[in-house]
């Protein structure tokens, strides 16, 4: 009995131990103060205010514990791009973040695949509006109604979204989007394609199958030849369970102790919807292709971020993005993401040519990501002449 009792106090003290991964064995001791890393070594008048206040916020957002490990990033039309880290990214080890750290970006991956659907909408290669069958003929027919591609860009198709927050713990390894297609495609539409709105990753999972389908590439291999090579993103990728990044971004949840270290979980059933891993200045690189017509031509980046009303300046869920416009800052598109060990937020100041993203590595921290590049980008835009 007393072996048992030492050994059930023994698992239980280790498996506390790598949740709470605590910074030393010194329960008094501080946390480690956020380290800044402020890549400057170039002259733009625009950055101004921002090299001189930038790392102070990022400084004030690790210390009031709003994140563990940040990478944030700016870029303006003809500037080089600001590049700043802070925080810790393996609370064990205490290693700081870097300018080339890898982060979970979750669903800013969906940017992406529309950006990639939208390119074989524009040679012809498919249609936005026809049934999914057509690029799919194994996905069941659903008794509310036929979904086309364009709906499930707009997330108006039906297709369910998770049943609870739980639902990103997801352990079971897939080899493809198409075989992905498994973990949900018998499930009933929530509502008649078209008529109402229903955030859906596993919407993005099916158009990452059309693109496999009808590319003859895996996901991986169509996103690396078409999208992240010609954008320059040399270190993006999709986060595959059977390899080790040395340079990866340890995944942790914060909750009101503190952030306690996540268990991985497998992100092969939402690669195209939030399976991608990246660093800040890839992600400005992202941007910067968009504005550039780099991946698609104007026309059809119009269609993507078009608003069904000019007027309106609430935001709106176009082909893959968060659109809304203002007088002060014209169109904007963005996307947030939210993943097992990622808080993250990009945004693109489409008609001021200012790209700005964050990316965290913890969970819970949506609004603060948020809040976080905008006040970033506002240093820029103010002083942008």
């Amino acid at each position: 009995m007393r072996i048992f009792f030492i050994s059930t106090f023994l698992i239980i003290s280790y498996t506390l131990y790598w949740i709470t991964e605590p910074f030393c064995i010194n329960l008094f001791t501080q946390n480690p103060v956020s380290i800044i890393e402020n890549k400057t070594d170039f002259k733009c008048n625009a950055y101004n205010t921002l090299i001189n206040q930038g790392g102070h916020i990022l400084d004030s957002v690790i210390k009031s514990k709003e994140f563990l490990g940040v990478s944030v990033g700016v870029s303006i039309d003809s500037c080089q791009p600001w590049l700043a880290t802070a925080g810790i990214i393996n609370k064990k080890s205490k290693q700081k973040p870097t300018t080339q750290s890898l982060f979970r970006i979750a669903s800013i991956s969906k940017p992406m695949t529309a950006v990639a659907i939208l390119q074989l909408y524009e040679k012809g290669k498919l249609k936005l509006d026809v049934p999914i069958q057509t690029y799919l003929p194994e996905f069941p027919k659903k008794e509310k109604g036929d979904i086309t591609i364009r709906q499930l860009l707009q997330h108006t198709s039906g297709i369910p979204h998770y049943k609870s927050k739980m639902g990103i713990f997801h352990f079971k390894n897939y080899n493809n989007c198409t075989d992905a297609l498994k973990r949900f495609s018998n499930k009933k539409l929530v509502f008649k394609p078209g008529t109402s709105f229903l955030y859906s990753s596993y919407g993005y999972t099916i158009l990452g199958a059309v693109i496999e389908q009808v590319s003859g590439y895996s996901y991986q291999e169509y996103m690396k030849k078409h999208i992240w090579i010609p954008s320059g993103m040399i270190n993006t990728d999709i986060e595959q369970t059977n390899i080790t990044y040395n340079n990866k971004a340890g995944l942790y949840i914060k909750t009101g102790i503190g952030f306690i270290r996540s268990p991985k979980n497998d992100l092969s059933y939402t690669y195209s919807g939030g399976g991608i891993i990246s660093t800040a200045e890839d992600m400005l690189k992202f941007g910067e292709a968009i504005l550039e017509n780099k991946l698609i031509n104007s026309t059809t980046t119009q269609l993507m971020i078009a608003l069904s009303n000019k007027e309106i300046t609430k935001k709106e869920y176009t082909l893959g993005w968060d659109v809304w416009a203002s007088s002060k800052h014209q169109k904007v598109i963005e996307h947030s993401g939210t993943q097992v060990g990622s808080s993250s937020f990009f945004r693109i100041y489409f008609d001021k040519r200012v790209v700005v993203v964050s990316l965290a590595n913890n969970l819970n921290s949506s609004e603060q990501v948020r809040n976080l590049t905008i006040r970033l980008a506002n240093l820029v835009i103010e002083n942008k002449s």
